[in-house]
């Protein structure tokens, strides 16, 4: 009697620790679950949501091709062409959900008049590839950490100025723009300026991560 009570008593524990076992398996597998959960829902775009924008932006800034929603992100690229009749713009518009639309837009030069001259809009259709390549360029380092800069750091607090000048060469900007903030950068003729030219009140540091900069979002100069 007393050995088949050990027996039993032995076969109790064993369960026990064989369900204590099994519940922990449940609560890693669960916990695995969980993580690879939360995974798949984060949005590529979660960790920069929020850029570090600087200015109070309404529809007299730029105007949109359509109305952004609570945080969605907007990058407007503006080439001017020197003497061409048109500039282009390009919006590209980034929502949360990783809905990405693009828009070009051909804008005529403000001393242009007349019927003649008007501004044309067409939404670009994009493919994965070109999608997934708008939002590497979104969430890369050049463009976040391009936001810490201001129009002004363009240029250096010095005396030193030398005459080179360029015409008939083509201006770039780039705005980003969320929640009705925005951030603001320009250059005429960036690369001449780097390469060619020894104004000392050009900031070459910055100048040279805003050519970066244009490049990320595949801007040829």
């Amino acid at each position: 009697m007393r050995i088949v009570f050990i027996i039993l008593i032995t076969f109790f524990y064993s369960c026990k620790k064989e369900v204590k076992t099994t519940d922990n398996n449940a609560i890693k597998i669960k916990n695995e679950k969980s993580i690879s959960e939360i995974s798949s829902k984060s949005s590529t775009t979660d960790s920069i949501l929020f850029l570090n924008l600087k200015s109070s932006f309404d529809d007299e800034t730029i105007k949109l091709p359509c109305k952004l929603n609570k945080n969605d992100i907007c990058v407007t690229i503006s080439i001017s062409y020197g003497w061409l009749a048109y500039d282009d713009q390009f919006h590209y518009i980034f929502s949360d959900n990783k809905n990405i639309k693009a828009f070009k837009e051909k804008i005529p030069k403000a001393y242009l008049k007349g019927e003649k001259y008007k501004s044309t809009i067409e939404e670009i259709k994009l493919n994965d590839l070109e999608k997934e390549e708008l939002l590497k360029s979104l969430i890369s380092k050049q463009t976040i950490d391009f936001q810490n800069y201001n129009q002004s750091d363009f240029k250096n607090k010095t005396n030193k100025v030398s005459g080179c000048y360029i015409t008939d060469n083509n201006g770039y900007s780039i705005t980003f723009i969320q929640n009705n903030k925005y951030n603001s950068y320009s250059h005429y003729a960036p690369l001449f300026y780097l390469k060619n030219c020894n104004d000392g009140t050009v900031n070459k540091v910055v100048l040279e991560k805003f050519i970066d900069l244009l490049k990320i979002w595949n801007i040829k100069m």
